[in-house]
């Protein structure tokens, strides 16, 4: 879901970064070159046979060398990153979200593959490569990380839901007109026993796919206060005032959100693709009622990816950008897209067999043929990571939501919040 989307911000030590010797890559005891490489939370059952085999693969393609992998877990891994680049510590090749990427960027502790690896930007997907690029605060602008693979939101609709408060679930929403019109129509039928939604949709990507400009075109200022933002929140002001979601959802977390899904109240809900092994498992009764279909939007779908990026001061450049163009090639990302229910954002990768033949007789299938339509037409969203990270969430969120409560103008909070963001923005 979108509140999947806040990341803790990763916090460097500038000077330190700028000047600092790199540790990845090293000469070991037998004389072979060791390249390092960093996963996030997923040395498991799962995952750990097709690391080892990548390793072992990467390393008979190019004797004499040795590779460590190396997995954090998913606890406190910003703050991981952040020490480990401050002291000189960081892996050669290291997986990370945008948010990370930018902030490691930014205190120079990452390589501009747009410089090091533009011949290598061809492997993966155009909108994927382009909409990664970092520029402004100190940033050469550039590609700072590989896309690895990515994920993408999709909408889960309980039929009961549906059906008992008025709505075709053959008919979903496709754009916020049709949501904030079925919501009116559910509330009509179910006002105060089910919802339309378990939390307003008010982070960035909302706001843009709602059609609102979020940034201006250099980017250097926030404009959600607009006519056009203040006609996106007070759609929320509206259902809030009408129960078209619950008071919980004002102040919910990824976890009281699909908590709430969980009970079997909630007809629509915005949620990543990997989610439904989670509604399988955790509400299995809600599960036999999902249906899916495209996220709802103005414009186009967010697309969230992965990157492999690599350490700048390396001691081997070519081998890391070999590593981290192996992990991330065609072959190896279409195979771990099969075990991780998520999609690659290597060209050509989605006409493989596997997202080309899908049995959408099944959630599971459904999930992955609507995602993959999606996908096409999508867009990485790019914000810069002073609102993207969970502090930035916190300069908009409490206004707003005071808005949505009536205890000040939507104006008046949209002022407020792109007044202090543009002040974070620029410190």
């Amino acid at each position: 879901m979108r509140t999947a989307r806040k990341t803790l911000a990763v916090t460097c030590a500038a000077m330190t970064l700028l000047t600092m010797a790199g540790c990845g890559t090293s000469e070991n005891a037998s004389g072979d070159t060791t390249v390092t490489f960093q996963t996030w939370n997923l040395k498991n059952d799962t995952y750990t046979p097709y690391f080892n085999d990548l390793m072992k693969q990467f390393e008979k393609d190019n004797p004499g060398v040795k590779v460590k992998w190396v997995d954090q877990p998913a606890e406190n891994y910003d703050q991981k990153l952040s020490t480990d680049a401050a002291a000189g510590q960081l892996p050669d090749v290291v997986n990370v979200n945008e948010t990370q990427a930018y902030n490691l960027a930014k205190s120079g502790a990452l390589m501009n593959l747009s410089k090091e690896a533009s011949d290598m930007a061809s492997d993966y997907l155009p909108q994927v490569w382009d909409g990664s690029k970092f520029s402004r605060n100190g940033i050469e602008e550039g590609v700072y990380g590989f896309p690895w693979y990515m994920n993408i939101d999709v909408a889960y609709l309980n039929k009961s839901v549906f059906q008992e408060c008025g709505l075709d679930v053959n008919d979903p929403p496709k754009t916020y007109d049709d949501l904030f019109a079925q919501g009116k129509t559910l509330v009509s039928h179910c006002g105060g026993k089910d919802y339309m939604l378990a939390v307003p949709r008010i982070l960035p990507p909302d706001f843009a796919e709602y059609g609102v400009d979020f940034l201006n075109k250099d980017r250097s200022e926030y404009t959600f206060n607009s006519d056009k933002g203040v006609e996106y929140i007070q759609q929320y002001v509206d259902m809030y005032r009408e129960k078209g979601f619950p008071k919980d959802g004002l102040n919910a977390n990824i976890i009281t959100a699909e908590n709430l899904y969980f009970q079997g109240h909630i007809a629509y809900m915005p949620d990543s693709t990997s989610s439904v092994a989670a509604f399988k498992q955790n509400a299995p009764d809600l599960y036999k009622q999902l249906d899916v279909a495209p996220l709802v939007t103005n414009t186009k779908n967010t697309l969230n990816p992965m990157l492999m990026a690599v350490n700048s001061q390396t001691k081997n450049k070519e081998m890391a950008l070999k590593l981290a163009n192996f992990l991330t090639n065609k072959e190896n990302q279409i195979e771990f897209s099969k075990k991780s229910n998520t999609y690659p954002s290597a060209a050509g990768a989605m006409d493989d067999p596997f997202f080309t033949s899908i049995d959408d007789s099944t959630l599971e299938g459904k999930v992955l043929k609507v995602a993959k339509e999606e996908i096409d037409n999508g867009t990485v969203a790019n914000f810069p990571p002073e609102v993207s990270d969970a502090d930035g969430a916190n300069y908009m969120s409490p206004n707003i939501i005071q808005a949505i409560q009536g205890d000040m103008s939507v104006k008046e909070a949209l002022d407020k919040s792109v007044a202090a963001m543009n002040d974070r923005l620029h410190s």
